[in-house]
Order: C-alpha cells, then sequence, then structure tokens
C-alpha cells in the first residue's frame, strides 16, 4: 500500500477513537469513560515512531482539549509529554509482555491526565478531586483489545 493510504488508515482510526470517545453516556458515568483516543494515538506511537509522533499528539490533544471543553492545550501537553516518552522507549515497551504493556500504557494516560489536571489547577479552575482517574482501570483493560484490533487493521491494509 502506498504512503497516502496509510496516513488515511492511520488518521481513521484516530477519528474513529474520537467518535468512541464522544459516544453519549448518562451524566453519572462521565468519569468512568475509557480515553479511546490516546489509547489508539499511543499504538500508533508505538507501531509506527516514524510516521505518528509529537505533532500527531498535539493535534489529538488539542481536539480532545475542545471536545472536553477544557483550557485548549492542557492535555494536549500532556499527551505530548507522554508521546515523547514512548518514542524514546518504544523499542522496549514492544518487548514488554501484554500486562506489562498494558500497565506501561496506564501510567502514561494517568500521566497526561495528572499534568492537564495540573495545569487547570495553575489556570485557577477548579478541580474535581481525583475523580479525572475513574477512567483509567478501563482503559488499561480496554488496551489488549485496541492493540489487537489495531494490530490487525495495520496488517490488513499492510501500513508500514
Amino acid at each position: 500500500m502506498n504512503t497516502t493510504q496509510a496516513l488515511w488508515v492511520i488518521w481513521t482510526s484516530l477519528i474513529v477513537g474520537l467518535i468512541a470517545y464522544v459516544v453519549p453516556l448518562p451524566f453519572s458515568w462521565r468519569w468512568f469513560r475509557p480515553e479511546v483516543p490516546l489509547l489508539v494515538l499511543f499504538y500508533w506511537n508505538l507501531a509506527l515512531p516514524h510516521r505518528v509522533g509529537l505533532f500527531s499528539a498535539a493535534i489529538m490533544g488539542l481536539l480532545l482539549d475542545i471536545i472536553n471543553g477544557s483550557a485548549v492545550g492542557a492535555l494536549a501537553f500532556g499527551t505530548v509529554i507522554a508521546t515523547l516518552f514512548i518514542l524514546v522507549n518504544y523499542q522496549r515497551i514492544r518487548q514488554f509482555d501484554s500486562l506489562l504493556q498494558s500497565a506501561v500504557i496506564g501510567l502514561l494516560i494517568g500521566l497526561a491526565l495528572v499534568i492537564e489536571r495540573w495545569l487547570h489547577g495553575l489556570l485557577g479552575m477548579a478541580s474535581d478531586g481525583f475523580q479525572f482517574m475513574y477512567s483509567l482501570p478501563l482503559t488499561v483493560a480496554l488496551w489488549p483489545i485496541v492493540r489487537n484490533g489495531l494490530r490487525a487493521l495495520r496488517r490488513d491494509f499492510e501500513v508500514q
């Protein structure tokens, strides 16, 4: 498959991750919404670090900031920091077994969320305690499913 089609598959999967993120849920469940766009982004960072990098992370973070209605750039900064960690250590993280890889991805998503809340605190925005971390266990549990699904998609479309 040529390069433009490969990029098309990557960006389509990122957009599908965003769509999965905005699916309406009951108001009481809002804290348990899994961070699917970050899972998709982190998969592509691990699989194709030469194609999906810091720029993609910044765009995804800005889009998530807009969707959440929060301070623009807060989650983007956290996402870029977590992506930078992945890009520096992607060869090592690829070698981890599924359980350890899920733990690392969970820690990186937690880092992005903590940086977002820290920046909100600096801006004087009200904090809701640790409720923003309630989505983390479900997000970690979804990592093997997202990873295997995107791996199959990458192999079917021969994305390199």
